[in-house]
């Protein structure tokens, strides 16, 4: 026991500097390189005009931001995995991803329709503010119909997989019909958006997301001792006392507002859902609490070292950070589909 506890000690602290080193590097690199002597100046005294301009204005709040997004992607992607028993089921698989981003897709072309308003940059924080709560409620459509036509409790993993699929074809065909017929003037920005994209994020977004960080981290604490049960057999929860149906709404809804809100600020990014999780069971294969703990560190790391990677990588240009955890994540897919056929 002790050892246990030793151990995830030492994999918590790499983490923690694994993740404060990415924040360091991301504050640093970049289309202008910084020095650390410039970063530090700029972080706790004046560094001068440029370096405070680049870290507190550009960086910064991006770097944090892609953290968040993938804290929320991952813990979104485990809780999934947890609910329908599935090690192939996140978001951006079961659709949930593109009804969202297709509900978000509909408030920015929506407001450039409008007499007063040309779209999400020029509408700024009136636009940003609305767009969680579209994608919200556009995620937990596409979570509620996937879950209905995939049999609901008869549901299997490859015909929850194949429904997820499908909607997901239908809705990014929806988005792409509304970008061509009425968001000609944004589609080069809702293309990078759609791509997974933190180009041009500030504190703006970074606020607009971070409520919902707070609430669905409550969440995942209240939910904690259900989705511990959730993993055991139907018949073995109700012996239990639990009540399966309504907390299975409850996590689905849970995830759903972590993968949603997070597809507001940064565009669906897919895989980061499936593989996380993977990673932490292989890390703490018996402790549900400490798979949590992990995916959301690991979530968080591994979209913020993407961004960067992104942005050095073609500099002065950038790689959307979706693109990179597609590389990552389709071969891990194919992996993971191999040996759960």
């Amino acid at each position: 026991m002790r050892l246990n506890i030793h151990r995830y000690k030492v994999i918590y602290g790499l983490l923690i500097l694994a993740i404060a080193s990415g924040l360091v590097c991301s504050l640093i690199y970049g289309a202008a390189t910084l020095s650390l002597d410039q970063v530090v100046h700029a972080m706790f005294s004046q560094g001068g005009e440029h370096s405070d301009r680049v870290v507190w204005n550009m960086r910064l709040p991006r770097a944090v931001l892609a953290c968040l997004v993938g804290l929320h992607f991952a813990l979104s992607g485990l809780i999934l995995q947890t609910l329908t028993r599935n090690p192939l089921a996140d978001a951006g698989i079961m659709g949930i991803n593109a009804g969202a981003g297709l509900a978000a897709i509909s408030v920015v072309v929506g407001a450039a329709l409008l007499p007063f308003g040309s779209g999400i940059y020029s509408q700024g924080g009136q636009v940003l503010t609305w767009l969680p709560i579209a994608a919200l409620t556009g995620g937990c459509i596409t979570a509620i119909l996937v879950y209905l036509v995939s049999g609901a409790g008869q549901m299997t993993p490859l015909r929850l997989i194949l429904t997820g699929v499908i909607f997901a074809a239908v809705f990014n065909a929806l988005a792409t019909g509304l970008l061509a017929l009425w968001g000609q003037a944004h589609t080069e920005t809702v293309v990078a958006w759609l791509a997974g994209s933190l180009h041009g994020r500030n504190w703006l977004h970074l606020w607009i997301l971070l409520p919902w960080t707070v609430l669905g981290l409550i969440g995942v604490v209240f939910c904690l001792r259900p989705l511990e049960l959730i993993r055991l057999h139907d018949d073995q929860v109700q012996c239990l006392g639990v009540n399966i149906r309504f907390w299975r709404l409850v996590v689905v809804l849970l995830a759903t507002l972590l993968a949603s809100s997070a597809v507001a600020v940064a565009g669906p990014i897919g895989f980061v859902g499936l593989i996380v999780p993977h990673i932490a069971r292989k890390i703490a294969p018996v402790s549900f609490k400490q798979q949590l703990m992990l995916t959301g560190g690991i979530g968080a790391l591994l979209v913020m070292t993407a961004d960067l990677v992104g942005r050095v990588s073609v500099a002065p240009f950038e790689l959307p950070v979706g693109i990179l955890c597609a590389l990552l994540g389709v071969p891990a897919f194919l992996y993971l589909l191999r040996k759960n056929p």
